[in-house]
C-alpha cells in the first residue's frame, strides 16, 4: 500500500464544510500531478490534490472537515486516478454535483496551465451558491452552471469545434448518458475521458431480441434475457459501441 505522510503547513475553509490546506510531503510520493486519495486518519475520507512546487514537495489538498491534527496520511487507489489528457485544441469538463471534491483539485490545476478548456457544473440549483460563486471566481466566463438535459448537453457539444475533448466526472449514470450524445454527434472513444463514481450497472445484450438486460454481479457465465426469457451464453467481451457485455444464444 502506497502510504504518504504530509505536514500541513496552511489549512482554510473554503466553503460549507470543505476545506484546504497546503501540505508538505514528509514521507512517501504523490503518483501523480493532480489526482485523488483516502485520508486513512479521517476514517477513509475523500481528499483530491494537485502539485504546487514539485521540487518542494509542496501540495494542495482539498477535503470535507477541520483536520485537527498537523500531519495527514493518505492512501491511493491507482485505478481512481485522474488521467488528465494531455493533447487537445480545446478542453470540455462536464462536472456533476455529487464530484466536488474530485473537481476541486483538478479545476485549480487546469487553472496554472495554458489549457483552453471550459467547465459545466451539472446541478439543479437555479439560485446561485457558495459552490458556484466559487468556480465562477476562478475560472469567469471559463464556468457555467447547466441542469442536465439530452437537449442542453446537445446543444453544447454540436457547437464544438475539431480537436476538442471531452473529460466527464461524475455519476455513472449521468457520465454515461454523456457519452452516448456525444457519440450520436461524432466524438470518438479517443476524445472522451471518463471519471465515473458509485456504482456501475453493466448490461448484456441480448443476440436473439436485441434488448439489454442489466449484468449479474458477479458476472455468470450463463443468464437468462429479461426480455424474451432465452438462455444466454454471456462473452467476457465488453461491447463500446453497445456499452454492454454481449449474450449469445445458449446451445
Amino acid at each position: 500500500m502506497n502510504i504518504i505522510k504530509c505536514e500541513i503547513l496552511q489549512e482554510y475553509k473554503i466553503f460549507d464544510s470543505i476545506y484546504s490546506a497546503e501540505v508538505k510531503v514528509e514521507q512517501g510520493a504523490f503518483p501523480n500531478e493532480v489526482g485523488i486519495s483516502l485520508a486513512t486518519n479521517r476514517l477513509n475520507s475523500l481528499v483530491s490534490y494537485y502539485v504546487l512546487s514539485g521540487k518542494d514537495r509542496l501540495f494542495r489538498l482539498f477535503y470535507h472537515s477541520r483536520h485537527d491534527s498537523p500531519f495527514i496520511e493518505l492512501t491511493f487507489n491507482y485505478d481512481q486516478q485522474l488521467l488528465i489528457p494531455t493533447s487537445f485544441k480545446k478542453l470540455l469538463l462536464f462536472i456533476d454535483k455529487s464530484c466536488l471534491i474530485e473537481s476541486l483539485a483538478l479545476i485549480r490545476y487546469l487553472t496554472t496551465k495554458s489549457f483552453n478548456c471550459y467547465v459545466y457544473f451539472i446541478t439543479e440549483m437555479d439560485r446561485e451558491d457558495n459552490k458556484s460563486l466559487y468556480f465562477q471566481d476562478i475560472l469567469g466566463e471559463q464556468f457555467s452552471k447547466i441542469s442536465f438535459s439530452n437537449d442542453k448537453i446537445n446543444q453544447i457539444l454540436h457547437s464544438q469545434e475539431i480537436g476538442t475533448r471531452l473529460f466527464l466526472l461524475g455519476k455513472w449514470s449521468i457520465v454515461e448518458d454523456i457519452e452516448k450524445v456525444a457519440k450520436v454527434i461524432g466524438f470518438t472513444d479517443e476524445e472522451i475521458d471518463i471519471h465515473g463514481v458509485g456504482e456501475k450497472i453493466d448490461h448484456i445484450f441480448c443476440a436473439k431480441c436485441y434488448q439489454f438486460s442489466i449484468k449479474p454481479d458477479p458476472l455468470h457465465d450463463e443468464t437468462t434475457c429479461s426480455h424474451c426469457q432465452i438462455k444466454l451464453d454471456v462473452s467476457n467481451h465488453f461491447s463500446k459501441r453497445l456499452n454492454a457485455y454481449l449474450g449469445y444464444i445458449h446451445v
